[in-house]
């Protein structure tokens, strides 16, 4: 029987074993929650908890001006909640009830599985590409666009390789961005010694295109959970995206990971540029996930944040 009693519990106090036990036997278990992902991205978080651990969900936090407020830290698709039972509407409905009244703003991304609905949530996106066939059958669903661009780039003497240092695609990422997409120096710190934990547990992939001269010109971040290949992060240069090294790579690890039973995960997108560039490897737009706005701020900063 489902109990109601849902337990807030901080970060440090909570039972990481269990906790990394329910995200791993989830059925939408996701590289995300894991405190080991949590606890690096995260500037503060903590953990509600149902059923001993039966039911989990994290809740990242941070302090401004005196308000605590939940926020989607950077490199963080999805959250919510995480259980191998189901997750049903009223269970949903549960933990959003008892998410503490001291977070007086809230903007969560909850996972594909749970399912929201109301005028201050938000239907995303997300890509996926089922790895089982064998390389044959994937090239074969690449739009002609892809095709070109991977000749143009093995024409123009690009050549892919594998075990790229995180740092050096961090780099490229935040030449061609900026801070513009919301990440901050702290946070491609965290990010940084993220990727060389999960390098050390085999759960990071990391692989670079060079230009004909040997300079690295693109660089691409995936995570390894479960069944899932998350692709993270990518790092180019203007030349990359002229001479097709980004397709290129793209091919690289498909062609990698073919008939291995992984399921690509995009992550995203809402932005039509990069749904494009998905779509060309054959990556269906088969899963939704929501975000969910909770306002609790004093009348005058709420109309502010709004």
């Amino acid at each position: 029987m489902l109990s109601t009693q849902i337990n807030v519990i901080p970060s440090g106090s909570l039972n990481k074993a269990k906790w990394d036990n329910c995200i791993n036997t989830s059925h939408n278990g996701l590289v995300y929650a894991t405190s080991t992902y949590l606890d690096a991205m995260a500037t503060h978080w903590a953990g509600m908890v149902l059923n001993d651990y039966k039911y989990v969900m994290p809740l990242p936090w941070r302090k401004k001006m005196l308000v605590q407020y939940i926020y989607p830290p950077a490199f963080v698709q999805q959250l919510g909640i995480f259980s191998a039972g189901d997750i049903s509407a009223e269970v949903v409905s549960l933990f959003i009830k008892a998410i503490p009244a001291k977070y007086k703003y809230c903007e969560m991304h909850f996972n594909y599985a749970n399912l929201l609905q109301g005028n201050n949530v938000i239907m995303r996106k997300n890509y996926l590409l089922n790895l089982s066939p064998g390389y044959d059958k994937l090239y074969n669903a690449y739009s002609r666009s892809a095709i070109r661009n991977i000749t143009k780039a093995n024409n123009a003497g690009v050549t892919v390789r594998d075990g790229i240092a995180p740092a050096a695609i961090i780099q490229m990422h935040r030449g061609r961005f900026g801070d513009n997409i919301g990440a901050t120096a702290d946070d491609y710190d965290r990010f940084l010694t993220l990727c060389n934990t999960l390098l050390q547990k085999k759960q990071c992939i990391t692989a670079g295109a060079y230009d004909a001269t040997g300079k690295l010109i693109a660089g691409s971040v995936y995570f390894i959970y479960k069944n899932r290949v998350t692709f993270i992060l990518n790092g180019n240069t203007p030349e990359s995206l002229t001479c097709g090294a980004t397709h290129l790579l793209k091919d690289h690890v498909i062609q990698k990971l073919a008939g291995s039973g992984y399921v690509l995960d995009f992550e995203g997108s809402d932005f039509e540029n990069f749904a494009r560039f998905y779509r060309q490897f054959g990556a269906k737009e088969v899963e939704h996930y929501f975000t969910l706005t909770i306002n609790r701020l004093p009348f005058l900063l709420r109309h502010l944040k709004r």
